[in-house]
């Protein structure tokens, strides 16, 4: 049978048809899969509206929402530094629980005025970076090890200033500072701060040298060494900013609480991991990143939020935590192994 014009045409224009369409689901996949985690904030948030008109929606639950997460989201924001380097540093929520506990001592026991005891406290936080860039860059030791080895000291450290009691000597003017915000919104001073590091830090990662540095460390080490970038010099700075802004979480929470307790700063290293690696799936999947961040930390409170307002024991919390965490690095090492492919 002899083909004419037309039935050629035919089957050319059946095949440009298919190929459009797997091209188009091929762009939805892709755009579902990296909006993933915004597309479930969305669905929570309506899910809850519709189920629990009366209790979710209201201003007051949305001020607490977004106010009780400033400071995990300081934190969660200080651990993306290390990792997007290629570094785990556990002993963020260590340096979180330390600094409050020393300016109260500092300023309760010694006496020292506010200015000066947040000025040595947040120096002491710089300190305990250089520790770990001792321990890890210097030395060599994996960074999960010697970030560990920091946190336990840390730990001891807090209690020892404590004597294992609570401290309710925070400086009035870092508390009235704490509550600042914008009273308008009722949108409190963590709650801004977190917002305002994840513009820098997003302003960091996407658009200056710095940022290509951190990723291209991160992704490997020994091809950024070859290529002439300073590679120790970067995981250094990573994990003295990573320190420095944990203590900066650390005071605001000090200030929020108005006392502070020598177990308090363990409960945050999960919720800010899981932050952090559930942000690595969305807006950018595979790589950290600061506005991810933001999304994962506030579909996590949401979503718990939801579920105690629905009458679920606050243990959900943990519980949710923990499986968001394991599915972010599944999905990491699924991500890393296209890539390989």
């Amino acid at each position: 049978m002899l083909r004419t014009p037309s039935t050629e045409v035919t089957a050319e224009d059946s095949r440009v048809t298919a190929s459009s369409r797997r091209l188009g689901l091929g762009e939805v996949r892709r755009l579902v899969s990296r909006f993933a985690v915004v597309i479930a904030l969305i669905g929570f948030s309506m899910g809850y509206t519709i189920a629990l008109p009366g209790s979710f929606p209201t201003v007051g639950n949305v001020q607490t929402m977004v106010n009780s997460q400033g400071v995990l989201l300081i934190l969660s924001l200080a651990l993306t530094v290390p990792l997007v380097a290629g570094e785990f540093d556990l002993s963020v929520a260590a340096v979180l629980g330390f600094v409050g506990p020393l300016l109260a001592a500092l300023h309760g026991v010694l006496h020292w005025g506010a200015p000066m005891a947040i000025a040595v406290t947040l120096l002491a936080c710089v300190a305990i970076g250089i520790f770990n860039v001792i321990l890890i860059v210097v030395v060599g030791v994996d960074s999960f090890i010697a970030t560990l080895s920091s946190s336990t000291i840390l730990a001891g450290l807090t209690l020892y200033v404590t004597n294992g009691q609570i401290l309710t000597t925070v400086p009035h003017s870092l508390q009235r500072f704490a509550f600042l915000g914008i009273p308008a919104l009722g949108v409190e001073t963590p709650a801004l701060t977190g917002i305002a590091l994840a513009a820098l830090l997003w302003y960091v990662y996407e658009h200056t040298p710095a940022g290509r540095y951190l990723y291209f460390v991160g992704e490997g080490r020994e091809a950024a060494r070859l290529s002439g970038l300073p590679v120790d010099r970067v995981r250094a700075l990573a994990l003295i900013s990573a320190s420095l802004i944990s203590g900066v979480a650390g005071l605001l929470l000090a200030g929020q609480l108005g006392g502070v307790a020598p177990s308090l700063g363990p409960s945050y290293l999960l919720p800010a991991f899981a932050g952090a690696f559930l942000g690595a799936t969305t807006i950018r999947p595979g790589r950290f990143n600061a506005w991810g961040t933001v999304v994962a930390v506030y579909m996590l409170v949401v979503a718990v939020t939801g579920l105690e307002l629905l009458g679920m024991a606050s243990w959900v919390q943990q519980v949710f935590d923990g499986c968001a965490l394991a599915m972010a690095v599944a999905f990491a090492r699924i991500v890393g192994r296209r890539d390989l492919q």
